[in-house]
């Protein structure tokens, strides 16, 4: 054998530490394989092995399917041009494809829509005591109607009329981190070899906004171009990891009701509507909060996930997510402004509640 000189050396001379040290080592493999075995380490501290194991492979590499999508109520009185309405619409359920990224329990996701191109985007760092997602989704794929009291008929909502941006982060605390593993069910990067349950605890937080795109219905809303929604949850709930098997199968189920009890919504329009026999027209940009009628609300989340872990490599899994979001108003369409005629400035009573779902299909590939 060589040294980094070239100088041959014997097999006798391998066992001098000083001829070793000059042996060429490949630096960069064995400073990742360190840090491997630190993060395998610290991803296990408390586990119980008889429980929850790691993978034999540090890196994963999946093939995403996803579809989703996002199922609005809203309902309110005294709207200028509607008075009482019924406004009900759904996002369609359109098929996204996308590559996921992970190393142990880091892991990063992009998917694109396949027909119009819109994008999501994931990061989530999740362990057996706690985990953080953050999640990005947007479609202008909403169509339903408006139902009115004052307009015969419904008016409908076509795809690209309304568009919704969704940004939710959403933390979790497992109580049972020693024999529950929640990646386990959703990124693959644990295997639960026993059945176990545990109490979890949540933190949400979600910003969604919703714009009317389309101009007619700024003129028909008083002239409203988007609300915008930020609240904060906290909630106790409970989920399962299921496997008769060693974790070759894995059946998951979890449920929590949340208490939101941070409430902001703001709403971003035009406060005067100048109007005559030719023209109709809007000025003077606002955007201002609407107070909500209880500083508390009750949602909730549900998940669910089947996994195959086919053999070390490869696995296969599928989950769902579905979050309940809530909003109730009782104020003026505009801020304070006594100059503003009643008409124009009435006070609206606002219900919304969203179903917000998602569904994915992994193909992954451990390395």
């Amino acid at each position: 054998m060589r040294t980094n000189d070239g100088e041959l050396v014997s097999i006798e001379q391998l066992a001098d530490s000083s001829v070793v040290d000059s042996v060429p080592q490949n630096k960069a493999k064995v400073f990742f394989k360190k840090v491997g075995v630190f993060a395998d380490n610290w991803f296990m501290r408390g586990a119980d092995t008889n429980y929850i194991a790691l993978p034999k492979y540090r890196f994963r590499l999946a093939i995403n399917g996803e579809a989703g999508s996002v199922h609005t109520i809203l309902s309110g009185e005294h709207i200028p041009y509607y008075e009482n309405i019924n406004c009900r619409f759904n996002s369609n359920v359109t098929p996204k494809l996308g590559l996921v990224l992970g190393f142990r329990n880091l892991q990063a996701g992009y998917s694109v829509d396949l027909f119009k191109g819109y994008s999501n985007f994931s990061l989530s760092l999740c362990q057996n005591a706690f985990g953080l997602e953050i999640l990005r989704r947007k479609t202008f794929y909403a169509n339903g109607y408006i139902d009115a009291s004052s307009i015969e008929g419904r008016t409908n909502i076509n795809a690209g009329d309304i568009g919704v941006t969704t940004f939710f982060l959403s933390a979790y605390f497992a109580f049972n981190r020693k024999r529950f593993s929640m990646p386990a069910a959703f990124n693959q990067s644990y295997i639960q070899r026993k059945s176990a349950g545990s109490v979890l605890a949540y933190v949400d937080f979600l910003y969604t906004d919703m714009m009317f795109a389309e101009k007619s219905y700024m003129v028909m809303t008083g002239g409203l171009h988007s609300f915008e929604l930020y609240q904060v949850a906290l909630g106790v709930g409970y989920g399962y990891n299921y496997t008769p098997n060693k974790g070759k199968v894995l059946l998951h189920i979890s449920a929590a009701p949340l208490l939101v009890f941070f409430n902001r919504m703001f709403q971003t329009g035009d406060t005067r509507m100048i109007t005559d026999e030719k023209t109709m027209g809007f000025n003077l940009i606002f955007s201002r909060k609407i107070k909500p009628s209880s500083p508390v609300y009750l949602t909730g989340i549900v998940k669910a996930a089947v996994v195959w872990n086919i053999n070390d490599r490869f696995s296969v899994a599928a989950s769902a997510v579905c979050n309940n979001i809530r909003f109730r108003s009782h104020d003026t369409l505009y801020e304070a402004d006594k100059k503003i005629d009643e008409k124009y400035n009435p006070y609206i009573d606002m219900s919304l509640m969203t179903w917000d779902w998602k569904m994915n299909v992994y193909l992954t590939v451990r390395f």
